[in-house]
């Protein structure tokens, strides 16, 4: 593959409203995991223990919390009803409030402007487990606010973590095939949702006193703008290579020995001809086997690496988990403008990003990044 320029970043997390805000935060390493609980709640045995997990304080793009006034309810020892803002709603339409302005901040990013061009494509990561219709709503949602674009191409993979970086691999492969000029790509999820964090609550996957080895749930959009000619702007960083595979193990009762993510990374390792270890970047959330899976597949395809000389984060490997929570499909893209903002700003020190994503199903991707300079 062709190098291609990543010219516009945007991305809404926990910890920033702008992709620039959010890459500053994680180098910072500023964690927001906050109570998810919009109220005291009373189960059949007393008191339900809390909820936390990384939530995007929305509000802020309707001009912040409320003062809200409840007179009266002191004076009777009335429980005061939940602040309005902290009440996050199910289904898509939180994905559509995340999305949004994340898209929105790429292409300005890019573009200086909100339209793009015609011959672009809109390709988007999702969760597994979304409601019927929910890519058409998103895809939807995103051209009407960019004043009637109407995407050249646009596709959907709703397959989990790793689905925003599937996403990227198949718009870089229509931007090479000539299918496109450029495009939109992006991942968005939200799994501290009342129902999707009860189904993870029930499956033992969130952290609590009774699981210490559980995550906490997150949530998060992230988009960024790929072109082979950039229209406006100089590129931000470069997109060098990209590869999607499948761990075989999945649906089986084997165990999982890292199978799929190897091939992922040793594709990207070929392609790319590395010559020392690059940072990485990922999806790691504190699950003990998915860092099991990593551990396999980085000794297997990057053991004979050295470090580089004289570059402090050759081989390091970062989590924004650690900052914000899982935030599912979002995950990929997330960790892909983190590594765009660290080479444009210098501080990965190295030229080269990996960035890589494991979905709960099979689904395994990866992306190497490069400077520019």
């Amino acid at each position: 593959m062709n190098s291609l320029a990543i010219t516009g970043i945007g991305a809404v997390t926990p910890v920033g409203l702008s992709a620039v805000a959010s890459a500053a935060a994680f180098r910072a390493s500023i964690s927001r995991l906050t109570s998810l609980q919009a109220g005291p709640e009373q189960g059949p045995e007393g008191a339900v223990p809390p909820r936390r997990g990384g939530r995007v304080p929305l509000e802020w793009f309707d001009g912040g919390p409320k003062d809200e006034k409840w007179p009266g309810h002191e004076r009777f020892e009335v429980p005061l009803p939940p602040p309005e803002h902290l009440l996050i709603e199910n289904g898509v339409e939180r994905l559509v409030r995340l999305a949004v302005p994340a898209a929105v901040e790429s292409v300005q990013c890019a573009l200086g402007r909100s339209v793009p061009p015609s011959n672009w494509g809109l390709f988007l990561g999702l969760g597994r487990e979304e409601e019927a219709g929910a890519g058409q709503r998103l895809v939807g949602a995103i051209v009407s606010v960019l004043g009637g674009f109407r995407p050249a191409l646009a596709e959907v993979v709703a397959e989990g973590r790793a689905a925003g970086l599937a996403a990227l691999s198949r718009a870089a492969s229509a931007i090479t095939d000539g299918k496109i000029a450029g495009a939109i790509v992006g991942g968005v999820d939200s799994l501290v949702r009342p129902s999707v964090y009860e189904r993870l609550e029930s499956d033992g996957i969130i952290r609590g006193p009774a699981n210490e080895r559980g995550v906490f749930p997150g949530e998060a959009a992230a988009f960024c703008i790929l072109e082979q000619q950039p229209v406006r702007s100089m590129a931000m960083a470069s997109l060098a290579a990209t590869a999607t595979g499948q761990e075989p193990t999945f649906g089986t009762e084997n165990p999982n020995q890292a199978q799929g993510l190897s091939v992922v990374l040793r594709a990207i390792r070929s392609e790319a001809t590395l010559s020392h270890l690059p940072l990485f970047i990922c999806d790691l959330n504190g699950d003990r086997y998915r860092a099991l899976e990593w551990g396999l597949a980085y000794t297997r395809v990057f053991g004979n690496l050295d470090e580089k000389p004289d570059a402090a984060t050759s081989g390091d490997f970062w989590h924004p988990a650690d900052c914000i929570g899982d935030c599912g499909a979002a995950s990929g893209l997330v960790d892909f403008i983190w590594a765009v903002e660290a080479l444009r700003k210098k501080y990965a020190i190295v030229n080269q990003v990996l960035v890589w994503g494991a979905s709960d199903g099979g689904l395994r991707a990866a992306a190497l990044l490069a400077s520019q300079n």
